[in-house]
């Protein structure tokens, strides 16, 4: 049996000091509040700067700082305190394939999230309105903005990212992400000044900003591009572009163009970007280096240029346990993509040597770690099983999650079933506590004898039905993003064994051989976690939840394949998952909280509730967060983590700052 132990004591001052930061203060049941809305009014020509930019100015080599900012700029309200310039910012990366740490500290987008998920603001953006059908999206850019050589910014920039990328067939030979076009309609994409953007639906299509509100979604490369300085790549644009992408030593000019709009990691030094810190030589080596853009947009409300940071260094570890052991040495300012409350103790205790405080976001997905049988798997017999509902019954009753809690997540997590958080306006009670997310596994084996898994060999496994050996199940995960499901597949394991299934565990270090067997749909079990995405605005990122994304959908991905290309690949689902498309297809649609909403939600996710084909276990837990004592206006009450808000985002990076 895989055991974690821990003192009681230390337990007890966990409880204590997560209780005393406020982060318990917010029950799973009520939603967060708000955060305030930071955006103000500005005068550019009162603009301060790095020591580090006014230098370049006073040479001549840059601009004065109020002819680079934005005729109104983003104005960050600091934490604590204006902050002060310089330093280097040091963090980790486990994965080096996607950097999803250094990512979410330096992305910036159209949009950004508040802390809680509960209102989308502004940030590259002016603003944004939708008309009174909810079918056109008005955007307003801001006036003066410039990338970071200094050329301007304009809505020319999104233009060309949709019509000459997204719509051009050598280079997206699938059209654009479903997101922008709703009921297989394309979006128009309508230039009305150089500041302002249209962008027409064919139906109301509200979800469009959930997805816009994560700073990944709506940042360069991904929503606007500087054509500028990429049109000489292009073939539409320069009819020598094949000759220019054979002397680089590319095959033709659509090999050349991505390479160079979707460099590694986003980090060409010749590529101008938005971003408030950009790369200025080729990166090698274990480590990355980025520094401040002379062009960032962010302002505090004294006329400070941000970020206060100079640099970033990012430290390539490769492995998730060099990095826990690299943060809990003080070796970071900031860090916790890559930890989990397994890594507490040693994080606890090497807290005062390391120079560091411990702060507990709390994890906005339900189930930390989840089991997605899938119900498309190409063998035959767990196929059968996995689309049985008495079988996905047997396995959740099979889960000790009291156990699983206290001895993974200091039973500070909440045993939770697979469906929407109780807050959501179209929740239903019954759903919070459904009978199978009870420890019961006598009833588990009454299930699994029924379903005729009766034989077992010497081991006590159970035999399968089609007389092909023992009934045994592999399980991916990735460890890399989620260090702790390694930990709870441990778990996990333990309990199926003792009701007589075999898990095999495959721990992946990355996402990309996971992402292709997928595509062959040869996984029999993922597991992953449930998050909730964008439902603390009201809506949901469709990914597991829908049958939207076959790269998002681990539980029936040849149903989701089917719906993705006009029944043309995949198979074809069951009658009840093409109806739950379409209730899913009309509450896209609908405007969050009406009563024809909260209809269409219930009936949709009751189906989440009645038949569980995602199996939960634990959610709503805290991740330890490492800060170090030199870095200040780092949020650190009423803290949430996930994806949903773009990690690190909304702990507003920009005005962060270092004093040792």
């Amino acid at each position: 049996m895989f055991i974690v132990k821990i003192r009681m004591t230390f337990v007890v001052a966990l409880v204590m000091v997560l209780t005393a930061t406020g982060l318990w203060a917010t029950g799973a049941g009520e939603e967060p509040a708000a955060a305030a809305d930071r955006e103000t009014v500005f005068d550019p020509a009162t603009g301060n700067e790095s020591p580090m930019l006014a230098a370049l100015v006073a040479s001549g080599d840059l601009p004065p700082v109020h002819e680079r900012l934005p005729n109104e700029p983003f104005v960050m309200e600091p934490v604590e305190r204006i902050g002060k310039y310089g330093g280097t910012l040091r963090v980790g990366d486990a994965a080096v394939a996607y950097l999803n740490g250094f990512a979410s500290i330096h992305e910036i987008g159209l949009f950004r999230y508040n802390m809680s998920a509960s209102a989308i603001t502004p940030d590259i953006a002016k603003s944004f309105s939708w008309s009174s059908d909810i079918k056109t999206l008005t955007i307003e850019l801001r006036e003066g903005h410039k990338w970071s050589d200094g050329h301007p910014f304009t809505v020319d920039d999104i233009i060309f990212w949709w019509e000459d990328v997204q719509l051009n067939e050598e280079l997206r030979p699938g059209g654009p992400r479903g997101v922008f076009k709703p009921r297989g309609e394309l979006a128009e994409f309508k230039k009305i000044s150089d500041t302002v953007l249209e962008m027409s639906f064919s139906v109301p299509h509200p979800t469009v900003m959930d997805f816009l509100g994560r700073p990944k979604r709506s940042a360069d490369p991904f929503m606007m591009l500087p054509k500028h300085y990429l049109e000489k790549w292009h073939i539409d644009y320069n009819p020598d572009a094949n000759e220019l992408a054979e002397e680089e030593g590319f095959d033709d000019w659509a090999q050349a163009f991505t390479a160079h709009y979707n460099s590694k990691w986003q980090l060409d030094p010749n590529q101008p970007t938005l971003r408030p810190w950009i790369a200025t030589e080729e990166q090698s080596g274990d480590r990355i280096f980025v520094e401040r853009n002379p062009y960032f947009h962010h302002v505090d409300p004294e006329g400070n240029q941000l970020p206060y940071i100079d640099r970033i260094e990012d430290l390539l570890t490769g492995n998730v346990q060099i990095q826990t052991l690299k943060a809990s040495a003080g070796e970071f300012d900031i860090a916790s993509y890559y930890l989990a409350l397994a890594d507490l103790e040693v994080l606890k205790a090497n807290e005062v040597d390391g120079d560091y405080r411990i702060i507990f976001p709390k994890d906005f997905a339900v189930s930390s770690a989840a089991l997605f049988p899938n119900q498309n798997a190409a063998d035959p017999e767990l196929r059968d099983l996995f689309q049985n509902r008495d079988f996905r019954v047997a396995l959740s009753l099979s889960l000790d999650r009291e156990n699983l809690n206290e001895t993974l997540f200091f039973g500070l997590g909440t045993a939770y079933p697979g469906v929407p958080p109780p807050y959501m306006s179209f929740f239903q009670p019954e759903w919070e506590s459904p009978d199978y997310i009870q420890y019961d596994p006598e009833r588990a084996n009454e299930i699994l004898d029924s379903l005729g898994l009766t034989e077992r060999d010497d081991e006590g496994f159970r035999l399968r039905r089609d007389g092909e050996g023992r009934l045994s199940i592999l399980v991916n995960t990735i460890t890399a993003h989620w260090p702790e499901d390694a930990l709870v597949m441990e778990v996990i394991k333990n309990d199926l064994a003792a009701v007589g299934i075999e898990i095999i565990h495959r721990p992946w270090a990355e996402s990309a051989p996971l992402a292709e067997a997928e595509r062959n749909n040869d996984l029999e079990m993922y597991a992953w976690y449930i998050g909730t995405n964008a439902f603390q605005t009201g809506r949901p990122d469709p990914g597991m939840w829908g049958f939207m994304r076959v790269s998002e959908q681990y539980w029936a991905p040849l149903w989701v394949r089917w719906f993705e290309t006009g029944g043309e690949e995949g198979e074809e689902p069951p009658a009840r998952i093409k109806e739950l498309r379409e209730i899913y297809e009309q509450y896209l649609q609908t405007p969050i909280g009406s009563a024809e909403y909260n209809r269409l939600a219930e009936e949709y996710f009751s189906y989440f509730y009645e038949e569980l084909p995602l199996i939960a276990t634990v959610g709503f837990t805290p991740r330890p967060m490492v800060v170090s004592n030199r870095l200040h206006n780092v949020p650190e009450e009423d803290l949430w983590w996930g994806p949903t808000t773009g990690w690190y985002e909304p702990y507003m990076p920009t005005q962060w700052y270092i004093e040792e």
